[in-house]
């Protein structure tokens, strides 16, 4: 009896350690928003310097706004399979579009656990790899297609919230030159 007990006990320790693991991609699937401050480093040719960039990340409804601060102001915006990046410095917009939708949520709504926190996603020939802290995301990594490491660090992540839809409009100044990279 007492091994049965034991047995028992094992049994429903693994049972809920699954449904947690099903509930924290669950999770995932849920996403709407998210809003958070992040930092963005590029690592190109071994031994080149990386390029750290850091600013605030708004994603909603199949839309994306990257808003850099640092080093450069930059903005892009993304909207499914369009994107528009905004250099004020240079007074420039380019226009181009994209293969796949890759914008954050997609990404977080297709992630397969892979380790204890983390997670991967392949859209297109790229792998998105994730890791959760605080059951938020906290670092996306992947290599794009000139070889770039990006990896990217979230805090002060903010999911679900209620985010302005006049965050994702794009209105440039009138001066600026528009260059067409479809």
């Amino acid at each position: 009896m007492k091994k049965l007990c034991m047995i028992l006990l094992l049994f429903s320790a693994f049972s809920f350690g699954q449904n947690q693991q099903e509930n924290q991609q669950e999770v995932w699937r849920n996403v709407k928003s998210i809003e958070a401050d992040f930092t963005q480093e590029i690592k190109g040719e071994k031994g080149a310097i990386p390029v750290v960039y850091k600013g605030k990340l708004y994603a909603a409804d199949n839309k994306v706004k990257w808003l850099y601060v640092a080093p450069l102001a930059k903005e892009v915006y993304l909207e499914k399979t369009q994107a528009y990046i905004y250099e004020p410095e240079l007074k420039q917009v380019t226009i181009g579009n994209l293969k796949e939708n890759v914008d954050f949520i997609q990404i977080l709504k297709r992630v397969q656990k892979i380790g204890k926190d983390s997670y991967k996603t392949q859209i297109g020939d790229i792998a998105y790899y994730v890791i959760i802290k605080d059951s938020k995301p906290y670092e996306l990594k992947y290599t794009d297609s000139i070889d770039n490491v990006i990896t990217i660090r979230f805090e002060n992540v903010k999911m679900n919230a209620k985010i302005d839809g006049s965050v994702f409009i794009f209105q440039p100044p009138d001066d600026v030159e528009y260059i067409d990279a479809s």
